[in-house]
């Protein structure tokens, strides 16, 4: 009798364990194709640029000055070429840290927004996960996490093209024709 019910019980969990819906996700390929992260990423590409364009000046400036310098320090007393080098210095220092202050501020700005994408993404998964009745779904990534999934499984298209659609729309709920093309994928898979 308790070998009957232990059997019972071993067949319930392995029927179980099989129907369990599943399906991975393949992050590296989601976030190099989610047009709004590549939409920040690219503005804060052209903020940077434009950091540096505005320096570029100064840059340019310092640059002609020492030149200029090394072009006389032969006939320079050590007093004049102690004051050229400090006047350098102090105008190197002021670009570098014009160049950091900008440069950090446009870092921050950025990963904060970034963070904000990738918190939209994983409760935008975590949604579409329970919408549409899946168990696990997965992050591939070169972390190796997944070192192989079958095809099917690979959900990454299909979540991708609900992001970029729920993005151009401004909405971010999973949408109901969404859940309907998984349901019927997944049944086909099934």
């Amino acid at each position: 009798m308790k070998i009957t019910i232990q059997l019972v019980l071993l067949a319930f969990l392995v029927s179980a364990c099989s129907k369990s819906k599943t399906g991975f996700v393949d992050t590296q390929k989601l976030f190099e194709e989610y047009t709004e992260l590549t939409e920040v990423q690219d503005k804060y590409t052209k903020m940077s640029d434009e950091v540096r364009a505005d320096l570029e000046p100064q840059i340019q400036a310092f640059q002609i000055k020492v030149d200029l310098y090394q072009k006389n320090a032969q006939s320079m007393s050590p007093a004049e070429r102690q004051q050229k080098e400090q006047e350098l210095g102090a105008m190197q220092q002021q670009i570098q840290q014009a160049q950091q202050v900008r440069g950090g501020q446009i870092q921050q700005e950025s990963q904060a927004e970034i963070d904000t994408i990738i918190k939209k993404v994983r409760d935008f998964i975590a949604d579409y996960g329970k919408k549409n009745e899946y168990e696990y779904i997965y992050g591939k990534n070169e972390g190796a996490n997944i070192l192989y999934g079958k095809e099917e499984l690979d959900l990454t298209d299909e979540i991708l093209k609900a992001l970029n659609d729920t993005y151009a729309g401004g909405s971010t709920e999973v949408s109901e024709e969404t859940e309907t093309v998984s349901k019927a994928d997944t049944t086909a898979t099934e």
